[in-house]
């Protein structure tokens, strides 16, 4: 296990402003993630289920829905990262989510999240994450998206 950065209470995130707070191992897409997470969304296309027909309309095979890239962050950013003193917290938003090219099944990627910005609120502070998802093996940026969380 990855030893935890510790960010102590909504003050502490100021000081990992512009560089990477992590890198996460390499995660590899399984056939059974991509349907998991179909199933839990209800999106039966067939390039996440067909993989001869995937092969046939020229893709490499299945492939991850559009949305299955940002919905990893949040259990690999607590896996990361530990907060003291911080209560409560809340998403407010996920920005320009970027798929840059099919993320196929056996891929193996690591997330990076870099803090970007933290901005000051009546109460607590606003953060806001770029999380890049990059190809282990060719180091090919697949996908990036900003998320925006307020901590009090």
């Amino acid at each position: 296990m990855t030893k935890k950065i510790l960010i102590e209470g909504v003050t502490g995130f100021a000081a990992h402003v512009g560089k990477p707070l992590f890198t996460s191992p390499p995660i590899e897409i399984s056939r059974e993630r991509i349907q998991q997470y179909c199933t839990s969304v209800n999106n039966q296309e067939w390039v996440h289920w067909d993989e001869e027909a995937s092969k046939e309309s020229g893709l490499e095979g299945l492939i991850t829905p559009g949305l299955y890239l940002p919905s990893l962050y949040p259990q690999v950013f607590w896996d990361h990262v530990e907060l003291d003193n911080v209560d409560h917290i809340i998403v407010k938003g996920i920005d320009k989510i970027r798929i840059f090219r099919p993320v196929y099944m056996k891929t193996q990627l690591t997330i990076t999240s870099t803090i970007t910005e933290v901005l000051d609120r009546t109460r607590g502070v606003e953060v806001i994450y770029q999380v890049s998802f990059d190809e282990l093996e060719s180091k090919d940026h697949l996908a990036e998206a900003t998320f925006i969380l307020r901590y009090w």
